[in-house]
């Protein structure tokens, strides 16, 4: 199931500027299985800013010569910005938050 989600991401990017549904994007991630769906979009959607946020504590110097734009996240932003815990989606449904977060 991991690999589903690494390709299920990989492939979005690809889809997003092949539908002309965003100018720029943002991939917040450190992690260098993404790097082959970059450089295919960059060759096919040279127009097209794709950059990295890395999150905090996790910078990828491939990732950042891939993508020049890319920033890295400092530590108040990355703890302002999570969802609350619990996450209550709108069906009812609870999503706690992992104790290692």
């Amino acid at each position: 199931m991991e690999k589903e989600t690494d390709v299920a991401i990989a492939t979005k990017p690809c889809e997003i500027c092949h539908n002309d549904e965003a100018d720029s994007i943002v991939l917040l991630t450190g992690d260098t299985d993404l790097a082959p769906a970059v450089e295919t979009c960059r060759r096919l959607f040279p127009s097209k800013i794709i950059v990295f946020a890395f999150p905090y504590r996790r910078v990828n110097d491939e990732l950042r010569q891939l993508a020049p734009g890319s920033f890295k996240v400092d530590v108040r932003s990355w703890f302002r910005h999570q969802f609350p815990d619990p996450l209550v989606l709108a069906d009812g449904t609870v999503i706690p938050k992992p104790v290692s977060w």
